[in-house]
């Protein structure tokens, strides 16, 4: 068998759209799950039950289903009644799903605060609210930093399922570069390289991040 990488070099400009198209989204989904499970577990944990049980099941939902389900299910399901760009059901899609497991990890760390915490932040005057807000959650955040770190890191190796409902992101961009070339052996070599060096620099990013906020746990 031999090796030819001559269409790989051919086609690395459209890898590296795909590329982009995959950390655009990514960006997107990172700050909409992440804001958007801290907010569900806000309230899942300080509103009452009638409120906090919708947004547990919906954390229940989407931690027990295949991501690609979901993904199926916006796009081909509700496609039937509403017409939606691949790469909005994309974000919304990956965005839901690690949402939810974002608000899991955000409710054991708002409760791994001390009580102390809360009642000291109110005998200084502080109101409910800007108690959560000011002093519960920005502790929890924090404590959260290695678990959304695993989390997000994960989500980008998870954007090559996109390529099911047609994104353009890296494997879609490669799939079409092979239907052209008929050598996939070489381009998924590539591939599995690029998404190797992807983590490797996230992975720093997540160990100095850590470092930094280390002292504040």
């Amino acid at each position: 068998m031999e090796f030819d990488f001559t269409p790989v070099i051919t086609y690395f400009p459209t890898l590296l759209k795909g590329v982009g198209v995959g950390s655009l989204v990514a960006v997107i989904v990172a700050f909409m799950s992440i804001v958007g499970g801290l907010l569900v577990a806000v309230i899942s944990i300080y509103i009452n039950k009638i409120v906090s049980w919708p947004l547990r099941f919906f954390i229940w939902l989407f931690m027990t289903t295949p991501l690609l389900l979901q993904l199926y299910f916006l796009y081909f399901g509700l496609g039937e009644w509403i017409l939606i760009p691949a790469i909005f059901v994309g974000i919304l899609g990956l965005g839901f799903h690690y949402m939810a497991y974002n608000a899991d990890i955000f409710v054991a760390t708002i409760k791994s605060v001390s009580n102390g915490q809360y009642e000291a932040s109110r005998s200084l005057g502080f109101g409910h609210a800007a108690t959560i807000f000011y002093i519960i959650v920005p502790q929890a955040f924090i404590r959260s930093i290695p678990q959304l770190g695993n989390n997000m890191i994960l989500m980008v190796k998870d954007t090559s399922v996109l390529s099911a409902i047609g994104v353009a992101e890296l494997v879609y961009a490669s799939q079409y570069a092979i239907s052209v070339s008929f050598r996939p052996f070489e381009f998924f070599i590539v591939i599995a390289a690029m998404y190797y060096l992807i983590n490797i620099f996230m992975e720093l990013g997540q160990v100095w991040l850590e470092r930094e906020t280390a002292y504040r746990r």
